[in-house]
């Protein structure tokens, strides 16, 4: 009775949707009856881990139920060998916890992967309704460990600090995500709804072309044809008329691996690529191509248009990218990337995996000469001969040389080992990716130095990774994500949405380079400390003396002399460029500063690549030259060039900072101008002891 009293009390304490009673008399359970609620927990802990392994979103949040339901079947088990605790309460406890336990796993299944997580996109649901998950849960453990000696403390207060954390993760990806969409004109609202539509859209037909097809391989040739005419009917996908493309004269560099020939359509005279398709493998392709062609909204996924026929051969039809494909653009010329064109390049291909990864589709062949570079430098990725759901994934790759440059150490075991239960997943493609950074980056074929796949193999397992060159311009940050992609341990290796999003920040945080009057280019790597998203407000926010900007920093003589409607006419031919002169002109002063603030401002809202003109136009508009003076408007200037690297703007934004005690954001800029090599800025650093 003095144990009933306990669990008496502790229910009065604690309140839940369904509270357990207490029995005035305890009854006897035999243990058999425990046994299937006792393998119940075993199963959705397996599972759990199962979905924390696969998690391509909110991983910490599942880190931590992983966690609980491991102590609830720590618990369990010690309960089951207690024979004095074999009764009637204690199994509707654990009844009740089974109930949530099978609530959290379910709970992990939506919130991990994208195409079930975006219901909550957009609303405080994930937190409420993991909050309400541990509740319910601590409500049922108490009760249990009531009589028992199982550790069950956990840190709500880092728990609130991680869940926060992988939200805002999440968030920013999907805006990252919605980047890619082809309207880049349309709000993100809009393209997170036609972002998800496409990921509803995929999800259905490939569940539904896997369910029809999953019997077709042991079936007669007949009976394939009778569910392939099922499939064709469902998804109506009509032949190109080959009548309306001509072959061009040309073959496109890099294209004859895939025996592709550019076609250009007769009216529109848009270019095309077709490639002759193996005549057994047709029906394949077409049901690949069917689910492809709802990618089309995707600016970094090779466009699939359809299939064709001359009579004689089929031809499946996609989009043309003139400049090849990344290996051979890549070696094409050599020392001519710069660094934000590598970047770039690495952003684009992140941003099509994503996209892939987000509709449950992994490509099995991520190497350099899958990806095409368009006539405007946009990477795509293409080649889906190996594509599969993801738990379709089978990786029967045919090994030679150059797949096994980027398969993950733990598919090349498999493969020498035999040992197929180890399955092609996400981690192996990030690795894959993490292998085309590193080529990116150094522009070299990767262990090209090795004579054979069989050498190349052999050293991979072995833990051998290609090095950075000592001294490159490479950001550090870029390094890191690629020496964690291809960590020999996948569990060590990024998620794919972590991935992106850190290359969204180092793409962004690049100092562009300039090549217009005064630029102030540094090669030295941009600080890792960036603004989040409450600095950037605080800083718009701000109202800011103008009286402690410093006011002698600009050399108006340093431009280019010329007449004034010289000065005009260059402007007028290009206008992300400006053009002053004040020698020579037969006009007052006022005159002079009128064009010059004109042709500034132009400039400097032209786009955020020419922080120079933006620092010019803030000082003319604060000095009242050729403008009315407008604080406010010289503020928003004097702040776009510091958020956009100019040194000058940035030391004087940070000196500005400290005069309000607002040092963090004064540290933000000081540390980000002496990492950039500003000599002011460097020295007040070392003056007082700032680390940079």
């Amino acid at each position: 009775m003095e144990k009933t009293a306990v669990l008496e009390t502790t229910v009065a304490v604690i309140s839940h949707s369904d509270t357990i009673t207490i029995d005035t008399v305890e009854l006897i359970i035999p243990p058999s009856q425990f046994i299937s609620l006792i393998k119940d927990v075993s199963n959705i802990l397996s599972k759990v881990i199962e979905l924390y392994r696969s998690a391509q979103h909110n991983k910490n949040i599942t880190r931590i139920l992983v966690e609980r339901i491991s102590v609830a079947s720590a618990s369990i088990n010690v309960l089951h060998a207690r024979d004095d605790l074999l009764t009637s309460t204690y199994y509707k406890i654990l009844q009740r916890l089974v109930q949530v336990l099978h609530n959290m796993k379910e709970y992990i299944e939506e919130i991990t992967q994208y195409n079930t997580v975006q219901k909550f996109l957009g609303t405080e649901m994930i937190e409420k309704k993991f909050k309400e998950l541990c509740k319910e849960y601590d409500s049922c453990i108490i009760l249990l460990n009531s009589n028992l000696s199982v550790n069950f403390n956990f840190n709500t207060e880092q728990e609130d600090k991680i869940i926060k954390e992988d939200i805002v993760q999440l968030s920013k990806f999907q805006k990252v995500l919605a980047e890619c969409i082809n309207d880049v004109k349309q709000k993100v609202t809009h393209t997170n709804d036609q972002m998800n539509l496409i990921v509803e859209r995929v999800s259905e037909m490939a569940i539904t072309m896997q369910s029809m097809q999953s019997n077709m391989k042991s079936m007669t040739y007949t009976e394939d044809n009778k569910i392939q005419k099922r499939i064709d009917n469902i998804f109506r996908i009509s032949s190109l008329p080959f009548e309306d493309y001509e072959e061009a004269d040309e073959e496109g560099r890099g294209y004859k691996i895939y025996k592709l020939r550019k076609y250009v359509h007769i009216k529109t005279k848009d270019e095309f690529a077709f490639k002759v398709l193996d005549p057994s493998h047709i029906n394949e392709v077409k049901n690949q191509v069917t689910i492809l062609m709802k990618l089309k909204d995707c600016q970094n996924i090779i466009n699939f248009y359809g299939l064709t026929s001359n009579g004689l051969e089929t031809y499946l039809v996609t989009e043309w990218a003139e400049k090849g494909n990344l290996r051979e653009y890549i070696l094409d010329h050599e020392q001519n990337i710069d660094l934000k064109l590598k970047l770039k390049l690495a952003y684009d291909i992140a941003k099509g995996l994503n996209f892939l990864n987000s509709v449950k589709i992994v490509h099995q062949d991520i190497r350099s000469v899958n990806i095409v570079i368009t006539d405007h430098d946009v990477a795509k990725i293409t080649n889906f001969k190996y594509s599969r759901k993801f738990d379709e994934a089978k990786h029967n790759l045919v090994q030679n040389e150059d797949y096994v440059r980027y398969n993950a150490p733990e598919m090349l075991r498999r493969r020498t080992a035999g040992d197929y239960s180890i399955k092609y997943d996400t981690k192996c493609e990030v690795y894959s990716f993490g292998i085309i950074l590193w080529e990116i980056a150094e522009r070299k074929v990767p262990y090209d130095q090795f004579v054979d796949f069989i050498a190349i193999a052999k050293i991979v397992m072995g833990g051998y990774r290609e090095k950075f060159t000592s001294g490159t311009d490479i950001p550090k940050k870029y390094q890191e994500l690629v020496n964690k992609s291809v960590d020999p341990n996948p569990g060590y290796r990024p998620i794919f949405s972590k991935v992106l999003t850190d290359l969204q920040d180092i793409f962004r945080s690049l100092e562009t380079p300039t090549n217009y009057p005064n630029s102030l280019n540094s090669n030295i790597t941009p600080p890792v400390q960036k603004m989040t998203q409450g600095t950037i407000a605080a800083i718009e926010d701000c109202a800011i003396n103008l009286d402690l900007f410093n006011t002698d920093w600009t050399d108006w003589n340093s431009f280019d002399y010329m007449t004034l409607d010289k000065a005009i006419e260059f402007h007028k031919k290009d206008s992300s460029k400006y053009y002053i002169s004040w020698s020579n002109l037969e006009c007052p002063d006022n005159e002079k500063h009128k064009v010059s603030v004109q042709l500034f401002k132009e400039a400097a809202s032209y786009g955020d690549e020419f922080p120079d003109a933006q620092l010019r136009y803030a000082l003319m508009v604060m000095q009242g030259k050729g403008v009315k003076q407008d604080k406010e408007e010289a503020i928003k200037y004097f702040l776009k060039a510091a958020k956009n690297g100019h040194l000058v703007a940035m030391f004087d934004t940070a000196t500005y900072y400290y005069s309000k005690d607002e040092n963090e954001l004064g540290n933000y800029y000081m540390i980000s101008a002496a990492n950039k090599g500003y000599e002011q800025a460097i020295n007040y650093c070392k003056k007082k002891n700032i680390s940079y």
